[in-house]
């Protein structure tokens, strides 16, 4: 497919300036619009599916997971709208108690969506939901190592979309480094760690924020107490969905020392259950996206089982022109070894086995923090030692990636795995600026509490110490804490008692005029 010409790129991005500038995108209507067709684009296009097969080998079963995540961000985000951009109000203290004081949420303007190759219709209609939700202007960038999608985004999103602010830009390094030049208002980024610093870098000379959705190697710690059949079913659903090819995918895995054989021979056999023993013919089994990665495997592999201390436990089988790598397990890895280099972004799994989850997390602790970390266990002791003594993206206990089903949790990396998060309500803030507002009157009583702060009565003793009386908090004490904490729960229980209260007076007294007669009575004994 023909790149964007450079020339137009610049053209492109000044035209969404201009669209940005009319408010159009910031209508309600317009958003609601737009994101109504993106849902009806993935609902019904066959040639979107069509585009997943031909880039990954996708099954079926990957296709509709793929889809029906950005389908479900779209739909609720359309529900969700009204609620997300109306202002909310901030604390007034004395000197605002008569104004206007609230927080607006407002579109950050024109914004550029990177996406990758491993999920090219999700991680590029993901971020453009949260996108024309905030009420954005958006290029959309897909990746060209996708190429069948790509051709699908360049023919059918103009097809779709109001063009005068959704513009798509096709290419590889030249045209992607010149939309990097241009000034854009925000950034999105889903990638690899090394790309990710030179967009960060690309930015920082214009001062644009990013998001980066970058990876890294996310760990997995099995405790000896687990269920190994289902716990082995999960990880290698999880390891071999889309080849491995997945940003939260299982990196290695530390298995308990009690229960690292029987763990093995449970994960072979659920292999076998998934793809048969022969997962070339499988029709559930993907494709690396191009020989080019899938020689990289290749290489790391033998270079692992060239290892003593390992064993191949299952798979190694491939073929470069398929672009086919058999699910695979290797044993008796250790932490400086060949499959510990990198992040494998395949259908390898190393096993390092551990002592105990004290060495899990020093193993976890001694490299940079992961965009996902799984736990299995079901000691919930054991779960929060990790959790509380380790800082990941995101964190699962029992299962994997199934917090990308969660449309309203946020999803983002931390450290070497990424900076900010998106998905529904997160998503809608990640491109939208909090604008604080305060509207005064002019009137003689705000103008009056306004001239304490002209000098020089400003700094007069007297009128310093009443200000500071009026308008300087005090440290909290300790009952003051303790107040804040459980007043409103003990009011709630005081209300639903006082209803409850009111129901057995009406009950009693004759109905409603029987209890309003007694009121009545006991006011006029009192006065």
């Amino acid at each position: 497919m023909p790149s964007t010409p450079i020339a137009d790129i610049d053209s492109t991005v000044a035209y969404l300036r201009r669209t940005f500038e009319t408010n159009k995108t910031k209508s309600l209507a317009w958003r609601i619009d737009q994101l109504s067709r993106l849902h009806n684009f993935l609902d019904t296009n066959e040639a979107v599916k069509e585009a997943l097969r031909k880039d990954l080998n996708k099954s079926d079963g990957e296709i509709a997971a793929e889809l029906t995540g950005v389908i479900n961000e779209a739909a609720t985000a359309i529900e969700k709208l009204h609620e997300w951009t109306k202002p909310y109000k901030n604390e007034k203290s004395i000197a605002t108690l008569t104004d206007r004081v609230e927080t607006r949420r407002e579109p950050l303007g024109v914004v550029l969506v990177i996406s990758p190759w491993n999920f090219p219709i999700q991680l590029l209609f993901g971020p453009m939901v949260a996108a024309i939700a905030a009420g954005c202007c958006v290029v959309l960038k897909p990746s060209e190592v996708a190429s069948a999608t790509e051709t699908l985004v360049m023919e059918w999103v103009p097809k779709t979309f109001d063009t005068s602010a959704i513009r798509v830009v096709v290419g590889g390094v030249a045209e992607t480094t010149r939309l990097l030049e241009l000034k854009f208002d925000q950034i999105f980024y889903t990638g690899s760690g090394n790309v990710g610093k030179i967009v960060m870098a690309a930015a920082a000379k214009q001062l644009t924020p990013v998001v980066l959705e970058l990876g890294g190697k996310s760990p997995v710690y099995i405790h000896h107490d687990v269920n190994i059949a289902v716990a082995a079913k999960r990880l290698c659903w999880a390891k071999t969905m889309n080849c491995g090819q997945v940003c939260i995918a299982p990196d290695y895995v530390m298995v308990h020392k009690k229960i690292v054989r029987p763990f093995i021979e449970a994960m072979k056999l659920a292999l076998k259950e998934f793809y048969t023993s022969n997962p070339k013919t499988s029709p559930e089994y993907a494709r690396i996206i191009n020989k080019g990665h899938t020689q990289r495997l290749i290489n790391v592999l033998m270079r692992q089982i060239k290892e003593k201390h390992c064993k191949l436990e299952i798979g190694g089988e491939n073929s470069l022109d398929e672009r086919f790598i058999a699910p695979t397990i290797v044993s008796g890895v250790k932490v400086t070894d060949p499959l510990m280099e990198d992040e494998i972004f395949g259908p390898l799994i190393g096993v390092i086995e551990v002592d105990n989850e004290d060495e899990a997390i020093r193993i976890i602790k001694s490299r940079d923090r992961p965009l996902a970390l799984y736990v299995s266990t079901q000691d919930k002791r054991v779960a929060n030692k990790i959790l509380d003594n380790t800082l990941s993206g995101v964190a699962l206990v029992n299962d994997y990636a199934i917090n990308m089903i969660v449309s309203d949790m946020p999803f983002g990396g931390v450290g070497a795995s990424g900076m900010g998060a998106y998905h529904g309500h997160a998503g809608f803030r990640t491109f939208t600026h909090e604008r604080g507002l305060v509207w005064r009157q002019m009137d003689a009583m705000s103008e009056t509490s306004h001239a304490l702060l002209y000098p020089p009565l400003a700094s007069k003793p007297r009128v310093l110490k009443f200000v500071r009386a009026l308008m300087q908090k005090k440290l909290p004490t300790y009952w003051g804490l303790v107040l804040n904490r459980y007043l409103p729960a003990l009011w709630k229980y005081f209300v639903y008692w006082l209803v409850f209260q009111f129901g057995k007076w009406v009950g009693t007294e004759n109905g409603i005029e029987g209890v309003l007669a007694k009121v009545a009575l006991m006011f006029a004994k009192s006065s």
